[in-house]
């Protein structure tokens, strides 16, 4: 499990420090196939997103995405 970290501005100009990384151990045998879970962290609140293998293997697009993530829940992803 290799943990990203990124820093992303909020539209009030706040600085959130977002800790997140992929695993399957959760999942079903079937969908450990195709799938896997996204894990975001934001201070003790964690926010899980089942996500196709193929995104989880483009950094930019899933940085994208917990970019997204953060941004509409407007930093309270729990």
């Amino acid at each position: 499990m290799n943990q990203s970290h990124s820093v992303i501005a909020m539209p009030n100009n706040d600085m959130l420090d977002v800790f997140y990384y992929c695993t399957n151990k959760k999942l079903e045998a079937e969908e450990k196939k195709n799938f896997t879970e996204l894990i975001i962290q934001l201070h003790d609140c964690i926010c899980k997103m089942k996500i196709q293998k193929a995104l989880a293997k483009d950094a930019d697009a899933l940085e994208k995405m917990v970019h997204n993530k953060v941004i509409n829940t407007k930093g309270h992803i729990c």
